[in-house]
C-alpha cells in the first residue's frame, strides 16, 4: 500500500494519505495557474477518507472555477504554500498539490486538462491523455471506476 506524505514548506502543515491516487493530472486552467503560481498545477486526486492532516490545518480560499463549480484551495497561512483542494459538493475526493509531497518524483501524470488555457510556451507531457476542457476522459472515468470498486467492497 502506498503512503503519501507531505505538507507545506515551513512544515506547519503535515498530511498523509494511506491509499494510492485515484487520478494524477496536470491542470492548465487559469484558476490552477493562479493557485500554483505556475503554468499549470500538478495534482493527485485521492480518497478523502484515506487522507488526514497530521499537524496543522490549511486555510481555504473558495472560488468559482472555470467549470462553474466551487473549489476550495487549501494553503498554509504562514508560508503560503498550496497544499490541498476539494470541491465542496464532492465529499469523497481530496486533491493534493504534487509540489507539497515529500517525494514529488512519485507523480506519474495520466491526463492534462484545460489545454484550451495552456500557454504556448509551456510544453505538454507526451505520455498523458489530453483534453481541452474539463477532464471527463482520463480523470472522470478513473473516478467512476474507483467509485464502482468502492461500492462493490461495501
Amino acid at each position: 500500500m502506498m503512503k503519501l506524505l507531505g505538507g507545506c514548506a515551513c512544515q506547519a502543515i503535515r498530511y498523509e494519505c494511506t491509499e494510492q491516487p485515484i487520478a494524477q493530472l496536470i491542470c492548465h486552467c487559469r484558476d490552477c495557474q493562479h493557485a500554483s503560481g505556475a503554468a499549470a498545477a500538478a495534482l493527485m486526486m485521492v480518497p478523502a477518507d484515506a487522507f488526514h492532516f497530521v499537524t496543522g490545518k490549511p486555510a481555504f480560499y473558495e472560488i468559482t472555477g472555470g467549470s462553474g463549480r466551487q473549489i476550495c484551495r487549501g494553503f498554509c497561512t504562514s508560508c503560503g504554500s498550496p497544499v490541498t483542494g476539494h470541491w465542496p459538493v464532492v465529499d469523497d475526493i481530496q486533491m493534493i498539490f504534487v509540489g507539497s509531497l515529500d517525494d514529488p518524483s512519485i507523480f506519474v501524470p495520466q491526463t492534462e486538462c484545460w489545454l484550451s488555457s495552456a500557454h504556448p510556451w509551456h510544453s505538454v507531457n507526451p505520455d498523458t491523455s489530453k483534453v481541452d476542457r474539463a477532464p471527463v476522459i482520463g480523470v472522470g472515468d478513473r473516478v467512476k471506476a474507483w467509485r464502482e470498486g468502492r461500492a462493490k467492497q461495501s
